[in-house]
């Protein structure tokens, strides 16, 4: 469903934050939230571990993850804003319960051969997968992804690795003022800007803010619509369980991941509290939708509900508020409403990952690179 008001989708993945560590200031707005662990100082003294072992102690109980969390209308105000004026989905998951590579390349195409993140030691690896900005290109409509060192994370992809589409982040603010960005845009930062451990998680807010702001001055904000994501859990707690629909073969849940926030936010987006069951692979779900591509040929993107539901043409949201000002958050209700229950799983059962999917109809074996030793069958 390709919805014509929508001229311009804006992809945003920062990095390594839970719902419940970044978002404890919705809680008086009935976000499903815990408000009471302890304050994170900012910035992180640590980057916790995080990979597919780190997740599996954590998912068996052997671990807790970092039960702290940041202020967040103090530390992240423009987040906070975005979250209170846009749509929340508050039980989105990262696509899989491990690290950053496999979850970014979910949220550029809905699947990864790997459970880890390559070797800088190595050359980068090259897939021949299909991705929504290959999809785009097929079908005629501009795409860019403005990538961090070395193209990360969409070289990875063959069909995309040395296209001119590929451009340095540092152009995306002046291109997005300039009126440049094409219907499909894709932003991806370098550190400190993407807010990954140890980073003052302030900087990259703020990038964020003047990349938004850059869209708000070019006069898109009307027309576009923003997804802002981050990649994984970063080995910080999440009080959720996450619905077990994908296994690896060792029988360890694999989708989804843990908890990780994601905010809809533009002119014609539908705002509230979601709590809705969602995770990575429906952001290019979504991005399809609005833009009205054909299937992707992943059956795990394919078959998402994606959330262009949340499109309301009719909406005509005011633009946030402008870069470097000060930001008033709505006041919460009174009563402060209860949180939603979790819903029903969407699916019966857990499944077996399935194979990688090629551009030329073949397949690569299920990711299955990080093996583990379960305590139990």
């Amino acid at each position: 469903m390709a919805d014509s008001r929508v001229k311009r989708v804006v992809v945003m993945v920062q990095e390594n934050h839970t719902t419940d560590n970044y978002f404890r200031g919705l809680a008086p707005y009935g976000a499903n939230v815990v408000s009471d662990w302890p304050i994170q100082a900012n910035p992180p003294a640590s980057d916790q571990p995080h990979d597919r072992h780190a997740y599996y102690r954590w998912l068996t109980g052997h671990h807790k993850g970092t039960r702290t969390q940041f202020d967040t209308a103090t530390v992240i105000p423009f987040y906070a804003y975005l979250a209170l004026t846009g749509a929340f989905l508050e039980n989105h998951c990262s696509g899989f319960g491990t690290n950053s590579t496999p979850n970014h390349l979910l949220i550029i195409g809905g699947q990864s051969p790997t459970l880890r993140n390559p070797s800088r030691s190595q050359p980068p690896p090259l897939w021949d997968m299909p991705s929504v900005p290959g999809l785009a290109e097929d079908a005629g409509i501009g795409w860019a992804c403005y990538t961090g060192t070395s193209n990360y994370p969409a070289g990875f992809y063959q069909q995309l690795n040395g296209s001119a589409n590929l451009i340095p982040n540092a152009h995306f603010v002046t291109d997005a003022a300039a009126g440049k960005l094409p219907p499909l845009t894709y932003l991806w930062h370098d550190p400190p800007e993407d807010e990954h451990p140890t980073a003052d998680v302030a900087i990259g807010m703020s990038k964020i803010w003047e990349s938004v702001d850059a869209v708000v001055k070019s006069g898109g904000w009307d027309e576009t619509v923003f997804l802002l994501t981050w990649d994984d859990w970063g080995g910080w707690d999440d009080h959720v369980p996450t619905p077990n629909v994908e296994h690896t073969p060792d029988g360890v849940q694999l989708a989804y991941g843990p908890r990780v926030p994601l905010i809809l936010f533009g002119g014609p987006v539908r705002p509230g509290i979601d709590s809705r069951w969602s995770n990575h692979a429906g952001i290019p779900k979504t991005v399809m939708q609005l833009l009205g591509l054909p299937e992707l040929g992943v059956d795990r993107v394919d078959n998402d509900p994606g959330l262009a539901d949340l499109i309301d043409p009719a909406l005509h949201n005011p633009a946030p508020p402008a870069y470097g000002s000060t930001v008033t958050l709505p006041a919460p209700p009174e009563p402060a409403p209860k949180p939603q229950p979790l819903p029903t799983p969407p699916a019966p059962t857990s499944i077996p990952v399935p194979p990688v999917v090629l551009r030329g109809g073949g397949t690569l074996p299920p990711p299955n690179d990080v093996p583990l030793t379960p305590t139990k069958p």
